[in-house]
């Protein structure tokens, strides 16, 4: 077993391998793309990436517009529910409003293979946890609301 070491992006990619946690880098950015929340529904992006401090992973999911309101007078509650990640959301002018959920793996000093699998295992298990919520609550666009099927009690009075 390795001792503390200072992981790097190679370290990082090599440890996911090792775990078998499927990923894969893109031309758009440096994070390694998680498959496992990557190819969910709702999913925008998920994304580790290697700082100085440590290691960070994200995890931004589309919000309906109509939802908003909702998702933001459940913030507090929502980090309070899922104490390893933190929740805020991201409103631009330019995509629809994301609630995107981060935990930062301190690694200034070094970290273990071990430290590091938990963290992503903590992270994600979390992360789903907080998507099966949203969905209950119908906070998250999914592509068969695309189709113009809207659920029940969607409609704004």
């Amino acid at each position: 077993m390795l001792g503390v070491i200072h992981a790097d992006a190679d370290q990082i990619k090599q440890w996911l391998q090792q775990a078998n946690i499927q990923h894969y880098i893109c031309e758009h950015c440096h994070g390694l793309h998680l498959s496992e929340l990557q190819g969910r529904e709702g999913v925008v992006d998920a994304r580790l990436f290697v700082e100085e401090d440590g290691v960070l992973l994200t995890t931004e999911l589309e919000v309906r517009p109509a939802a908003l309101f909702a998702v933001q007078a459940e913030l507090s509650r929502l980090n309070m529910a899922f104490p390893s990640i933190k929740l805020f959301l991201d409103v631009n002018d330019d995509s629809l409003p994301r609630l995107v959920a981060c935990d930062l793996l301190l690694g200034r000093r070094g970290i273990t293979f071990d430290q590091f699998i938990y963290f992503v295992q903590a992270t994600v298990d979390a992360t789903l946890q907080l998507m099966d919520e949203c969905q209950q609550f119908h906070w998250l666009i999914w592509p068969d609301e695309m189709d113009g099927d809207a659920a029940p009690g969607d409609a704004l009075h």
